[in-house]
């Protein structure tokens, strides 16, 4: 299956790397601090900091994050999505219409598997398919606390369509039995950068 011209995982993983590299190298504070760590990530990629995000890392009280109509490039969201999982009073996201191809999809399921409070993801009228809505099913899986995961406009196989809507459907139904904690359980999956499934944004 061929690379379509919205997805370069190879491009996407460089970019990825290098920036983890230069993380390795930061200081503790940085690494582990949202705001500090978004804006060191758009130094090392050279990225102007996005305004709504800078402002979000900073105010644990901003349970929602609206990036809807940002229009942030492609490298200008992997400083996003690095810093994400550091933002654990993260509830809602909203990122229709920015982008996001089947490569950036696992990146944002791979930030969201473990934090603890989110609920409602919104990825609609993205460039992505069934990869990306198959990785979308595991985080859901995965994370019980996620009740709402809204992708209107993308084209996927129907029967995965129903079963993430299924999913979310179940995680409603036990939702109020969890107490809030600082981190998901360890044995929490990851979606990592899959080279191979990453590769299609076709619909199968």
């Amino acid at each position: 299956m061929s690379t379509t011209p919205y997805d370069d995982v190879t491009e996407v993983s460089r970019r990825c790397a290098a920036l983890r590299e230069a993380l390795s190298r930061a200081d503790d504070d940085v690494i582990t601090t949202p705001n500090k760590k978004y804006l060191y990530l758009c130094k090392v990629s050279g990225e102007r900091p996005n305004a709504t995000f800078q402002a979000f890392t900073e105010d644990m009280t901003k349970v929602s994050l609206d990036l809807h109509k940002s229009y942030l490039s492609q490298r200008a969201l992997l400083p996003v999505l690095l810093t994400l999982p550091l933002c654990t009073w993260l509830e809602r996201i909203n990122l229709r219409e920015e982008r996001l191809t089947t490569t950036l999809i696992h990146l944002l399921c791979e930030a969201l598997c473990r934090l603890p409070r989110i609920k409602v993801i919104d990825v609609s009228g993205n460039p992505f398919g069934s990869f990306g809505v198959d990785a979308l099913l595991k985080l859901v899986k995965c994370n019980q606390r996620i009740v709402d995961c809204r992708m209107d406009g993308v084209q996927c196989v129907g029967s995965l369509r129903r079963r993430l809507a299924d999913a979310c459907e179940r995680n409603a139904k036990v939702a109020h039995t969890f107490v809030d904690r600082e981190e998901m359980p360890s044995e929490c999956c990851t979606t990592s950068l899959d080279t191979t499934a990453a590769e299609s944004d076709e619909v199968k």
